[in-house]
This record gives C-alpha cells, sequence and structure tokens, in this order.
C-alpha cells in the first residue's frame, strides 16, 4: 500500500474509532450521573494530541510530489463534502453540545484535506484553472 494511501485510511479510521471513544466516554458519564461537558476535554486533549503527533508522524514520511493537484472542482465537492458530513453529525451524541468532538472533526478535516492537496502550492492562479 502507497503511504498516502495509508495516510488517508489512518486519518479516517483514526477519527472514527476516536468519536466511538469519545461517545463511550459520554455515555458511561452520562450513565453515572455526571455532567459529561464538565469532563469532556480530560478524555478528548490526550486522544487530540496522541491523533495529531501520530498523523504527522505518517504525513512527513509522505513525498510532495505523491499528492495531487488541487482543481476548483475537487475543492467545491471537498466543501459539499464537508457541510454534508457536518449536517449528519448529530446522533448519537450531538456534536454542537460538545467542543471536543467539534475539534477532533475541524482537526480530521484539515488532515483529510491535506492529504489530497499540498496547501503550500495553493495560490488565486490555481482557481481560474
Amino acid at each position: 500500500m502507497k503511504i498516502l494511501r495509508q495516510y488517508q485510511l489512518d486519518i479516517i479510521f483514526l477519527f472514527f474509532a476516536l468519536i466511538l471513544i469519545m461517545w463511550s466516554y459520554f455515555y458511561g458519564l452520562r450513565y453515572l450521573g455526571v455532567d459529561p461537558h464538565r469532563y469532556e476535554w480530560l478524555l478528548a486533549v490526550p486522544l487530540l494530541f496522541f491523533y495529531v503527533i501520530y498523523i504527522f508522524k505518517i504525513r512527513n514520511k509522505i513525498a510532495i510530489a505523491d499528492r495531487r493537484n488541487l482543481t476548483t472542482k475537487s475543492l467545491v465537492y471537498w466543501i459539499l463534502f464537508g457541510v454534508s458530513l457536518f449536517s449528519t453529525y448529530g446522533t448519537p451524541i450531538p456534536a454542537k453540545d460538545y467542543w471536543s468532538l467539534n475539534a477532533l472533526f475541524f482537526i480530521f478535516t484539515i488532515f483529510l484535506a491535506d492529504s489530497y492537496w499540498d496547501f503550500k502550492s495553493i495560490t488565486l492562479k490555481n482557481f481560474k484553472k
């Protein structure tokens, strides 16, 4: 498997694994009668730290030439993907209630977009293509 594909799959699968861990944690706190909002960052900060460090470790192995060129069409698709994913992001625990889930989603979106495009090469000239 190419390192770029591994990078993309790790971003996606780790995101969903961390979401499941966090939801389980929130449900467990709710079951114990504790407000999950008060303790959400106790689990979220170490998980987000692990996620970012692990993804950066793999990212540093990828050559810039392996990434795809940015096109307006792919950028529009990417925006629609993000909006649709975020709008359906309401169950089983609404993400709008937990800032840690929003932070995880934001980090996931940035890394996944980075796996497709080299952000350093984006200029206004690229959008005219």
